[in-house]
C-alpha cells in the first residue's frame, strides 16, 4: 500500500505518517484517533513507528512502515467488528499466530500440526489475515475476498486474492509454482 506522504528512507523502505493511516481507516469505516493508533502500537499490534525530532530539533515526528496500516486495521477489526469480538489483550496472540502462519514455509504435516496446536485462535487468525490483505490490496471494507498462499520455486510464500466476489476463506497450498 502506498500513501501520499510516503517518504523513502536510505534503506529503500517507504514510511507513512500516522494521519495518513487514520485517513485510510476512515475510508474503511473505522473512525479512529491518533491516540488509538499509538495504543495499538504500544500493545505490539502493529510494527513500531520510527520516531525522531524535526529539522533543527523542533517538533517530534513518527512515521510508520506501510504494513502498519494493514496490521492496525486487522487488529482493530478483531476488537470492534469481528462477530465474536476478541478482547484487546488477546489480539497480540492472534497477530503472532497469523504472522507466523503467513511468513513460514510449511509441509502438509507441519501445517496441520500448527493449526491443531492453535485451533482456538484459527477463526480469529483467518479474520485478521483477510483484513490485513484487504488493506494491502486496496479492497473495500465489505468486499468478500478469499486468500490462497502458495509455495514458490524460490521457497517463498505467495499470497493471491481469490475474490472480490469469492466466498471468504483462506487456503494454503503445498505445491510449488
Amino acid at each position: 500500500m502506498r500513501l501520499n506522504s510516503e517518504k523513502q528512507t536510505t534503506k529503500g523502505a517507504y514510511l507513512v505518517k500516522g494521519e495518513e493511516i487514520l485517513a485510510r481507516m476512515k475510508e474503511l469505516g473505522a473512525a479512529v484517533t491518533l491516540r488509538t493508533l499509538q495504543r495499538y502500537e504500544t500493545a505490539g499490534l502493529l510494527p513500531p513507528a520510527e520516531r525522531g525530532w524535526g529539522e533543527g530539533g523542533f517538533g517530534r515526528y513518527a512515521v510508520y512502515c506501510p504494513l502498519a496500516a494493514a496490521e492496525f486495521y486487522a487488529s482493530y477489526s478483531l476488537v470492534h467488528r469481528y462477530l465474536w469480538k476478541v478482547r484487546f489483550e488477546d489480539v497480540h496472540a492472534v497477530r503472532e499466530v497469523a504472522l507466523k502462519l503467513e511468513r513460514n514455509i510449511w509441509t502438509r504435516d507441519e501445517l496441520q500440526a500448527f493449526i491443531s496446536n492453535n485451533d482456538d485462535k484459527m477463526a480469529a487468525v483467518w479474520y485478521w489475515l483477510v483484513n490485513k490483505a484487504r488493506v494491502e490490496e486496496n479492497q473495500a471494507a465489505d468486499a468478500r475476498i478469499g486468500l490462497t498462499y502458495a509455495l514458490q520455486k524460490d521457497g517463498s510464500m505467495r499470497r493471491m486474492l481469490t475474490g472480490p466476489n469469492a466466498v471468504s476463506l483462506i487456503r494454503f497450498e503445498i505445491a510449488v509454482l
